[in-house]
């Protein structure tokens, strides 16, 4: 919906931006965290952001904005920026972070073009090639994302939250999920030190635009920080290798990987990275965690209260990891499939 006119506190940023005299305003996408909006003026088209709870804090957001400004520069497809009449792009308005950034035209990624897993898999690994050596202060000091321990604390709160310690339904698919995270975490615990970098931290089809088949745009970099890279690749195989839809119904994810457009995607990122052999023995757990950790962090977020289908939902979860687990070898056998064939 396009609205002629604008609430007080948007007619305020919009000025203090000097994005120019207002024409029309609608809302961009369906943000879970952070709002947007498309404000067309005499000056042209941007997209102001108001950070989310959780991702406002303004050395976060500045570094980001260091971030976005160097890939910028280096001719990648990331938003460009507007300063403040202040000259900062970061502008606090009554307790409240906003950005501006000039808008990117563009269509959205379709799965049933191979060429745009191509290019998103290629700009996915340009990315990667700017940001080595890129490392603000304030985006390496949050820790970890994923890990074995995080999903136990997930399952943990889960467990109090429906109710389910000593339930004689619940009770046994809660033990087989912690006795999955407690394999996971033995294993984590033998990984060789991963190369590091700041990821995306968003990496998925619907932050992807294109002009045909070339990505014109890559947008939200609200989550960017300091992760193992293969933490990255990680999430855009799960984000671009999995069918949809799947046999899940209930947790975030809709089935396993598919290896075709996984070999696919793999193909096309190496063509400028090369995983490292400590990232394909990784890879498989750190699959298995993002995977169990976000499926319990979504459920706590949905279900503040036990669901009707609660045992259903655990079962997903086991499946899963089960399936991460049992397909291990598996995996990282198919990336180095893939690794030795670009050799060829």
């Amino acid at each position: 919906m396009v609205y002629s006119t604008m609430t007080p506190e948007l007619t305020e940023v919009v000025q203090a931006f000097a994005l120019g005299r207002f024409q029309a305003l609608r809302r961009a996408g369906t943000g879970f965290a952070s709002q947007s909006w498309v404000v067309e003026t005499e000056r042209g088209r941007f997209l102001l952001k108001r950070r989310g709870w959780g991702l406002d804090q303004p050395d976060v957001v500045l570094a980001q904005h260091e971030l976005m400004a160097h890939l910028v520069q280096a001719g990648f497809p990331a938003p460009e920026l507007i300063p403040s009449t202040k000259g900062a792009t970061l502008l606090v308005h009554d307790g409240l972070c906003y950005e501006a950034q000039v808008y990117i035209d563009g269509v959205p990624y379709d799965p049933q073009r191979p060429q745009h897993m191509a290019q998103a898999a290629e700009t996915l690994a340009r990315y990667h090639t700017l940001v080595e050596g890129v490392a603000p202060a304030a985006l390496c000091a949050s820790g970890d994302r994923y890990s074995p321990a995080n999903a136990r604390v997930n399952l943990a709160r889960l467990t109090r939250v429906w109710h389910m310690e000593g339930d004689r339904a619940l009770g046994p698919g809660v033990d087989r999920l912690t006795a999955l995270l407690q394999d996971l975490e033995a294993r984590f615990g033998t990984h060789r030190p991963l190369p590091r970098l700041v990821i995306h931290g968003d990496y998925y089809a619907g932050n992807l635009l294109f002009d045909a088949d070339r990505v014109a745009g890559v947008v939200d970099f609200d989550h960017a920080s300091w992760q193992p890279r293969v933490v990255e690749l990680a999430e855009a195989l799960i984000y671009f290798a999995t069918p949809d839809p799947g046999p899940l119904q209930y947790v975030v994810y809709r089935g396993a990987l598919d290896w075709d457009p996984l070999a696919h995607f793999l193909r096309h990122y190496i063509e400028l990275i090369i995983p490292d052999e400590a990232e394909i023995e990784a890879l498989p757990g750190v699959l298995q965690c993002i995977w169990m950790q976000r499926c319990l962090q979504r459920l706590l977020e949905r279900f503040p209260r036990r669901p009707a289908h609660a045992a259903e939902m655990l079962e997903e979860v086991e499946w899963l990891g089960v399936w991460a687990a049992g397909h291990a070898t598996e995996l990282s056998e198919k990336v180095r499939t893939v690794l030795w064939s670009h050799y060829d």
